[in-house]
């Protein structure tokens, strides 16, 4: 089997295609990249031009021709900072798909930091030890601690290569003054991170992206320490900060035409390395890093890495499994002092009812993590208030990193809690009107579902044991198992069952 995943960057997008291999293992056959600079402007006007998006357009289409021909059976899309903060990411989205065919998952920051972290550590072959990666982008940073393959910490920073040369870098080559400031943002952009990493431990620094794996060949004086394969550039040292140091200092003095007359650094780079050299040389110094491994494995790697792995999963996973994701689902929860037995308790209801009538909605596991999500955090927005906390819900969730979730999700997630009471999904709705008509039918679904169960825990009591669900005709037959007695919650069940009812077209039945 083949995979392909194309990386909607904000400097270039990027393509990579990898066998899957026995156990889980992937080969990675090919590897392309174009410069089209979606983040120029972009990140500081917050708006993708129809220009550009053509420009994306066109090269995802000629990707997915060269995944296609190479026998890529799946074809992976992610978008990353650019798209991220554009106003109309759902426009970009949408047009991309329109005309390439390819649908686009938008990644949360820290999804990003997670999935570049997996694959870093799968490339450097450090299963038992502690690892920190250092991800420049155009658009962000991405810092990812991980202890044998999972991760500890994830940070997601605003400041990129592109991102920071549009917004100081004006003069070639910059002014003292404009690397001053420069430093300034990248200092206080850091405090945060350097504060969350405090007392962390790590035995192997690692760095990703093209802007490490540039300074990197620059580094190497003749070029022997980086060399051309057909999967790409494949370091093999690794880069001192005292060394990192001196080239920086070089870099910051000369013109745009001479950083690109060293070997390494090719004349698109040229124009965004020193803001790169700067962020990676501030990192490396406020966290007291000497060196570090690079990498050419990142995103697109990770992205491959983990849909092998969660496919693998699935295909495993019996529909009374938990996802491992959840756990991220869970402490989200616990950090807003959710009541984690009743949301547990909803979870495990609307988990039964998914499992049972999955000849009704033909949903897959990676669905049921989602439903089990929305459960989880359905009543996460008390924290607020308790009047419109629906709503409350749904806002916590949207604003929230949610670790192995794209940004799809997260609205999904959030649709999901905000409707576990009151009105039904409408499109005057702004979060619901924004999802895809496929997503608009599934939060109709996994909604209807978290409804009913939770009017089966209305008391908060867990009173419901267990539940046999069962088609009848046009009905759906509820049997309630309890330990206690359970007619204020078969009452309950008869007030919320209509988004399940509508959902699904079918009435709902009732009985202890």
């Amino acid at each position: 089997m083949k995979i392909a995943a194309i990386d909607i960057g904000s400097n270039s997008i990027k393509l990579a295609i990898a066998e899957v291999l026995r156990g889980g293992a992937i080969h990675v056959i090919r590897r392309e990249k174009e410069g089209v600079r979606l983040g120029h402007r972009t990140l500081m006007e917050h708006h993708l031009s129809s220009t550009m998006i053509n420009r994306a357009a066109a090269v995802i289409a000629s990707y997915r021709q060269i995944a296609e021909r190479t026998g890529a059976e799946k074809i992976v899309t992610v978008a990353t900072a650019s798209v991220r903060e554009a106003d109309n990411r759902d426009q970009f989205v949408a047009e991309i798909t329109r005309k390439t065919g390819v649908n686009v998952e938008v990644l949360s920051g820290v999804e990003e930091a997670r999935l570049i972290g997996i694959a870093a550590s799968y490339d450097l072959n450090e299963p038992r030890k502690s690892l920190l990666n250092i991800d420049i982008g155009g658009g962000s940073t991405e810092l990812s601690l991980l202890k044998s393959g999972k991760e500890r910490e994830l940070q997601s920073i605003k400041i990129g290569a592109v991102r920071l040369t549009d917004q100081f870098l004006q003069n070639d080559p910059p002014t003292p003054e404009e690397i001053s400031a420069l430093r300034n943002e990248i200092m206080g952009a850091l405090e945060r991170p350097l504060r969350e990493l405090r007392g962390k431990k790590w035995d192997v620094v690692s760095g990703t992206s093209g802007t490490i794996l540039s300074l990197a060949h620059a580094l190497s004086n003749s070029g022997t320490t980086v060399r051309e394969s057909a999967s790409g550039w494949e370091p093999h040292a690794r880069i001192a900060r005292t060394r990192l140091s001196k080239l920086v200092s070089v870099l910051q003095k000369v013109s745009a035409n001479e950083r690109a007359a060293i070997p390494g650094i090719n004349a698109q780079r040229a124009e965004i390395i020193v803001a790169g050299g700067i962020i990676l040389e501030s990192i490396m110094r406020l966290f007291h890093i000497t060196e570090i491994r690079p990498s050419a494995w990142s995103l697109r790697e990770g992205v491959i890495l983990d849909r092998v792995w969660q496919e693998r999963q699935d295909s495993r996973m019996r529909f009374e499994a938990t996802d491992k994701r959840l756990v991220a689902i869970e402490a989200l929860g616990e950090r807003f002092g959710y009541e984690a037995e009743h949301g547990k308790q909803v979870a495990h209801l609307a988990g039964q009812i998914f499992d049972q009538l999955h000849s009704l909605h033909g949903l897959t596991p990676h669905h049921r993590t989602l439903l089990s999500a929305g459960a989880l955090l359905h009543d996460l927005g008390y924290v607020i208030s308790h009047e419109s906390h629906h709503k409350h819900s749904q806002y916590l969730i949207l604003n929230s990193d949610l670790t192995g979730f794209t940004e799809e999700e997260r609205r999904i997630i959030a649709n999901v809690a905000r409707y576990h009471r009151k009105a039904l999904p409408k499109t005057s709705h702004p979060e619901f009107s924004s999802l895809s008509y496929d997503n608009k039918v599934l939060v109709w679904k996994l909604g209807g579902i978290v409804r009913f169960a939770d009017a089966l825990d209305r008391s908060h009591q867990s009173r419901v044991k267990k539940l046999r669900c069962s088609l009848r005709g046009e009905r759906v037959l509820v049997s309630l198992l309890g330990s206690r007695n359970c007619e204020h919650e078969i009452w309950a069940a008869g007030n919320k069952s209509s988004m399940f009812e509508e959902a699904f077209s079918k009435k709902i039945e009732v009985k202890a």
